[in-house]
C-alpha cells in the first residue's frame, strides 16, 4: 500500500512539474506581435497577432486594418514552435514559426504557396 501511495505521489508532482513547465514555456508567447507577410494579399500584408490563455488552452487572433479581426485556431506551441491555422476569404491557411526571444519567424502555407512571415513583439502579457 505504501509503494501504491507512493507512485501516486509521484506521478502527481510529475504532472504538476510538467504543466509548470508548459505554462512558463508558453509565457513568452503570450502577448502582442506586429507582424509582416510581404507576399500576402493587399490588406493581410501586416497587422497584429494577439496570444493569450484561458483555462491553460492557447488563444489567439489577428487584428487587421480597420478594426478587422480574424480568431485564431488551434493555437499550439511547444519547444520554441509555434502552430496555428486560421480562415482567410474561405481558405484554411496555416502557420509554423520559430520564436526566439522577442522575434518570430516562420512560413505561412495558402492556396498562393508557401509565404515567410516575421514578426517583433511589441507588448508583453
Amino acid at each position: 500500500m505504501k509503494k501504491l501511495i507512493g507512485l501516486s505521489l509521484l506521478f502527481v508532482l510529475i504532472g504538476t512539474a510538467c504543466l509548470a513547465r508548459n505554462s512558463n514555456e508558453s509565457d513568452e508567447l503570450l502577448g502582442k506581435w506586429k507582424y509582416q507577410v510581404e507576399s500576402a494579399p493587399y490588406g493581410y500584408e501586416a497587422g497584429t497577432l494577439v496570444f493569450s490563455a484561458s483555462e491553460g488552452k492557447l488563444l489567439g487572433k489577428v487584428l487587421l486594418a480597420e478594426n478587422n479581426k480574424i480568431d485564431l485556431q488551434n493555437v499550439s506551441y511547444a519547444e520554441g514552435e509555434l502552430k496555428f491555422g486560421l480562415y482567410v476569404d474561405y481558405d484554411y491557411i496555416t502557420i509554423k514559426a520559430k520564436i526566439q526571444g522577442d522575434k518570430l519567424e516562420g512560413t505561412v502555407n495558402s492556396p498562393e504557396g508557401p509565404m515567410k512571415i516575421t514578426a517583433k513583439k511589441i507588448i508583453k502579457e
